[in-house]
């Protein structure tokens, strides 16, 4: 039982770092999951200071 419930953890755990690095470093920024998006109202209007 408790071998069981290690596997699963670690199959867990190294499927949610595998989906990480594919997030981070294969998918293109606009498929990106949790980005914080950048308002981009302000910036070409007068200079925010943003750049």
């Amino acid at each position: 039982m408790n071998s069981l419930v290690q596997d699963i953890l670690v199959y867990l755990i190294t499927f949610i770092a595998v989906a990480y690095l594919v997030n981070k470093f294969l998918l293109p920024s606009r498929f990106k999951l949790f980005t914080p998006r950048k308002p981009n109202a302000a910036c070409g209007k007068n200079d925010c200071g943003c750049h």
